[in-house]
């Protein structure tokens, strides 16, 4: 005797579910992982990645807390190393989905939950689970 599987039930998200950028949805959908990076750039770094730079460059960087080195693309570096450091790189006015999107990016993409979002975005933790948890994935913030 056989039996069909029962339909899996939705998880119910909660304000401590953790959520991170889904790199595998980058690569499934049709949307261009590179050119979103390239506009969380400070200005003055958008202006060097004007051409067609869909290859990523990698880099050798070294963590300077554990002297592990890895490999990370050079538009990522900069982002972390430079951009991120700029006064207007998060403001309030820039969009929740940016900013989730930019923390994420400034963190090595460590799972965050819309608790720990609110703190550093100073937003309200609510809106941010409602935003990620809707049916709409925006930028491939997904739960982990």
């Amino acid at each position: 005797m056989t039996t069909t599987p029962r339909p899996t039930r939705l998880i119910r998200l909660t304000l401590d579910t953790l959520f991170h950028i889904d790199y595998d949805w980058w690569s499934k959908s049709d949307r261009d992982l590179r050119m979103y990076l390239r506009s969380q750039l400070c200005a003055e770094h958008r202006a060097m990645y004007t051409g067609d730079d869909r290859e990523a460059e990698e880099i050798d960087w070294v963590n300077p807390e554990t002297a592990e080195v890895k490999r990370l693309d050079g538009m990522v570096l900069q982002l972390r190393t430079h951009c991120s450091r700029q006064p207007d790189y998060i403001t309030e006015h820039t969009g929740l989905v940016d900013a989730a999107f930019r923390i994420f990016l400034i963190n090595d993409n460590q799972p965050l939950s819309a608790r720990q979002l609110a703190e550093q975005l100073n937003r309200d933790p609510e809106t941010i689970l409602k935003t990620l948890s809707g049916r709409q994935i925006y930028q491939g913030l997904r739960p982990v």
